[in-house]
């Protein structure tokens, strides 16, 4: 068995959580290399990816883990940890976990965003966010979306999320968006504070092409996963497809969405009501 290792060296200050993991893999005679990120753009091929940080390190491996095909396990070492499996003192019971062959794949879609012939990949969501012109003095961004070819949707407002089941849990949900099960095979529009009532999010299928552009004087900053991208100006757009490389993540073997979903964002969380057969 040989394992990959990324550690987010802004939240595992010192290296103290990368030397336990590296000592209980060599306790298990598990092989394992650790990768900084000029190793990203390369091929690797290993049983699992270990990433050591929050849930923006786990954002930022996407690309690297679909790609090559591996398998994420992660460690929190961040604050919410919404994406990862583990926290720093369960790091034993994930080695043993992962050398007994007993961890689930949990298999998440992802998407693939082309704008101005680069492709850029997402596991959470793609927002567009006004941005001030001071040309006109414009603080809202017009923005029309077209579904396979069909305008869907015409709104103004501070901006749009296009996002994953994964991503339906992050920015999405606090804009009012839903809550789309992990593997559904759906993507959601959701608007942000549109100028209008009637504007509500759309879930559409992940098979469909998604191509969102900005009209009228309006521009808007682009963000893919959280990272700034581009300045968008009147007559932009990007284009939204489904990518065909999946994510992978190693959960434990009682993993439960909904029982997560409660526990990382619900203050009135009672563990026993969740996770039941009825």
């Amino acid at each position: 068995m040989r394992v990959l290792i990324y550690d987010n060296k802004g939240k595992d200050v010192g290296g103290l959580w990368l030397a336990k993991l590296k000592d209980l893999l060599e306790k298990e005679c598990i092989e394992y290399r650790v990768i900084e990120d000029e190793d990203l753009k390369g091929s690797e091929s290993a049983d699992a990816l270990f990433v050591l940080g929050g849930d923006g390190t786990i954002l930022f491996m996407t690309e690297f883990a679909s790609k090559n095909s591996i398998p994420i396990i992660g460690i929190n070492a961040g604050k919410l940890g919404f994406l990862t499996e583990y926290e720093c003192y369960e790091m034993q019971q994930a080695v043993d976990s992962l050398k007994a062959g007993t961890l689930c794949r949990d298999e998440r879609a992802t998407m693939k965003v082309t704008y101005k012939d680069t492709v850029y990949y997402a596991l959470n969501d793609v927002f567009l966010q006004r941005i001030y012109n001071d040309e006109n003095g414009s603080m809202i961004v017009d923005i029309n979306v077209d579904l396979d070819g069909v305008r869907a949707s015409k709104f103004k407002g501070d901006g749009i999320i296009v996002s994953t089941p994964t991503g339906s849990t992050a920015y999405s949900l606090s804009a009012g968006g839903p809550i789309l099960a992990p593997r559904m095979n759906a993507f959601v529009v959701t608007p942000i504070a549109a100028h209008c009532m009637n504007h509500k999010p759309i879930v559409f299928s992940s098979r469909s092409r998604c191509d969102v552009s900005i009209d009228g004087r309006s521009m808007a900053g682009l963000f893919i996963d959280g990272n700034y991208i581009d300045k968008m100006h009147p007559g932009d757009g990007f284009t939204i497809n489904k990518n065909q490389h999946s994510i992978t993540f190693l959960r434990k073997e009682d993993f439960n969405f909904y029982k997560r979903l409660a526990r990382k964002l619900n203050n009135n969380f009672d563990e026993e009501d969740y996770g039941k057969k009825r």
